[in-house]
């Protein structure tokens, strides 16, 4: 509220993830994120602020999210190879937004050192 928030790096997505920004941002940045299981859904709530939401573009996105005086982009959705995690974006974005984009998954430092 009235401030922001930064989830990045090695990080695991749990089942239900929930993102809230009142007259405030954040950013949720899933390309060196783990997935608990091999569904996940975040529920994206933006009043007066904005989130932006960056996934891998190895994974299946849904965006159901609604948004009224404000955006919620549906460009980042899209399908991943078989088998791939399937993550559903919801949300509503009032006078604010809810952004997700796509980008390359990032490799995480460790997996990098070990090679």
């Amino acid at each position: 509220m009235l401030s922001g928030f930064n989830r990045e790096g090695n990080w695991v997505v749990p089942r239900y993830h929930t993102a809230f920004a009142f007259m405030g941002g954040g950013t949720l940045d899933l390309t060196e994120a783990r997935f608990a299981e091999a569904e996940a859904t975040i529920q994206a709530v933006a009043f007066m602020g904005g989130i932006e939401i960056y996934v891998p573009d190895d994974i299946t996105v849904k965006v159901q999210g609604f948004g009224f005086m404000g955006g919620f982009d549906h460009r980042g959705a899209g399908y991943g190879p078989p088998g791939s995690p399937v993550l559903t974006i919801n949300g509503f974005a009032l006078m604010g937004g809810v952004e997700v984009k796509r980008r390359k998954r990032r490799k995480r430092k460790r997996d990098s050192v070990e090679q």
